[in-house]
């Protein structure tokens, strides 16, 4: 048999010319100037003699250039089934894949130069799709590393396009939660872009996570509420900031609750109950339990607490106008209460004076106050414990008069306040009030200490008046009292008493002396008497 294309010889069986590689052709191709009538059975007959083990073990020698037929002439199909003999004693597995290699390896050499040229440039089209499958996967991560946002985020920033460098700042957070750097970086753009409260969230979140930066951020945040002059925003950060440093730096603009100096509660005592402040700023209060606020009682001196509840609220108000919170406290005040003094006269109009006498309860002092006529009723206020203190029966005012008195216990708890007007005239006197305050004088003067009768002084340069104010009953007698006041001409005529009280009788000009009191109380009257000068 011979190779249709080179004419070399061929062994029975093979499929290639081991020459030149031309593959053979069991069945002949078709001629239809061949007769017809072929004996198929032959042909199958002859195919029968083919073993199929034969031809997978036989290689297939690919058409090439003669210059590798040439390199490759000495592989006889002997060669070729040993090599496979040798394979089948391998795995099958891996044999039949290795076989398989090289019988596509041959096959593929065997093509011709157009199609291998498709193929290479198939295989580098795939391969270079393959590498920009990387690059373009490589790149895609790239711009998600918190390093590409950072990049992205200062080149924005630096354009002063705020907001793209917050959206690339937070995507950098969402991936580095905890780097402070990037926090710090995107409260800026915030403040920038106008976004304070976004701001001010950052870095409060920053001196939550970092107490070493708390001093630092605390600082930032105040400068933001200082620049926008809200003060309640400092005061509401001062309040929440745990930073003593912050705070005693920042106090002034701290708005407190004030404090109370007693605590809330039941107390068997008065309390006189102060409210304070650490800061300059002022204190309103109320104490009937309502809400205060700047047209509320504004506080000056400790409030007194006597017997009852009390609902005391009370807010601090600083430089700034910024509010406190309402501090609140509830007080239930249960002391025994004085009795009211007990006045011997009642009101009313007498024509012969009567001493005044007053009891008060045990344990307690009386104090009173007097007005007379001359006394506006709106500049008449009721006495307290810096009124004049009752000791001594009182005398009747001649005239309209208004007394009230009040008592206080050990404890400082007032009684009631009692009021008593009295209304006297002597109408059947017959001294008259200008003769007894000029008798007064002439007495005066005669006991040394003025220079005239018309009250001159001898050691001062000022003048003493005699004036009477009183009436007073000794044993049936009715006596005019007068009372000396020293005028003082250098200082717009100021008036005040001297403390000396003469006595003159109503109906008798030749009865006067020097009134005088002693420890028991009782009046009485000295006509002859040494008088101090020194005034």
């Amino acid at each position: 048999m011979k190779c249709p294309n080179c004419g070399s010889h061929l062994e029975e069986g093979n499929l290639f010319c081991e020459v030149c590689g031309e593959e053979i052709n069991i069945v002949p191709e078709y001629d239809p100037d061949v007769d017809l009538s072929v004996d198929i059975d032959g042909v199958f007959d002859h195919t029968k003699e083919i073993d199929v083990g034969e031809v997978k073990k036989q290689k297939k020698v690919p058409k090439t250039r003669n210059e590798y037929y040439e390199k490759n002439k000495h592989v006889s199909r002997e060669q070729v089934i040993d090599s496979v003999e040798e394979w089948d004693e391998e795995d099958p597995n891996e044999v039949g894949a290795i076989k398989d290699l090289v019988l596509s390896v041959f096959d593929f050499w065997s093509r011709s130069i157009f199609t291998k040229i498709v193929v290479l440039f198939v295989v580098l089209l795939f391969i270079g799709f393959i590498f920009v499958c990387i690059f373009g996967v490589k790149k895609l991560i790239n711009r998600q590393s918190v390093e590409y946002l950072i990049e992205q985020a200062e080149t924005s920033y630096r354009n002063k396009d705020y907001e793209t460098a917050i959206d690339y700042y937070e995507k950098a957070i969402e991936k580095d939660p905890n780097n402070t750097e990037i926090k710090f970086a995107v409260s800026n753009c915030y403040l920038y872009d106008g976004q304070d409260n976004n701001a001010i969230f950052i870095l409060k979140e920053i001196a939550n996570e970092n107490p070493d930066l708390a001093t630092d951020t605390y600082e930032r945040i105040f400068n933001i509420y200082y620049e926008n002059q809200d003060w309640k925003g400092i005061n509401d950060l001062l309040l929440s900031c745990n930073d003593d440093e912050i705070v005693s730096k920042f106090q002034e603009y701290l708005c407190k609750k004030p404090e109370f100096s007693y605590k809330e509660g039941e107390y068997d005592e008065t309390l006189y109950l102060e409210l304070t402040s650490a800061i300059n700023g002022y204190v309103y209060y109320t104490t009937d339990g309502s809400d205060p606020d700047e047209n509320s009682l504004l506080y000056t001196e400790p409030i007194y607490l006597e017997s009852g509840e009390y609902d005391i609220k009370a807010i601090f108000v600083n430089e700034f106008g910024v509010i406190s919170e309402i501090n609140e406290a509830k007080y239930n005040i249960k002391v025994k209460i004085p009795l009211a003094p007990q006045v011997s006269i009642e009101s009313g109009s007498y024509n012969v004076p009567i001493l005044i006498k007053v009891d008060s309860d045990v344990d307690c002092e009386t104090y009173y106050v007097c007005y007379r006529a001359n006394v506006k009723e709106e500049e008449r206020v009721d006495p307290d414990q810096f009124a004049t203190l009752y000791e001594y029966p009182l005398i009747m005012p001649m005239g309209p008069s208004e007394f009230r008195f009040i008592s206080y216990n050990e404890e400082g708890i007032p009684s009631t306040i009692i009021t008593r007007k009295y209304n006297v005239k002597i109408d059947d006197a017959t001294v008259s009030w200008a003769e007894a305050a000029n008798i007064a004088t002439v007495y005066r003067y005669s006991l040394g200490g003025l220079v005239d009768t018309d009250g001159k002084a001898t050691t001062a340069q000022g003048k003493f008046e005699y004036i009477i104010e009183d009436a007073l009953n000794l044993k049936g007698t009715i006596y005019y009292v007068i009372n000396e006041y020293y005028v003082d001409t250098a200082n717009d005529d100021l008036r005040s008493l001297t403390g000396l009280r003469f006595a003159v009788n109503a109906n008798d000009p030749n009865d006067y002396g020097t009134l005088e009191i002693n420890a028991k109380g009782d009046y009485y009257i000295i006509k002859e008497r040494s008088v101090n000068t020194e005034y």
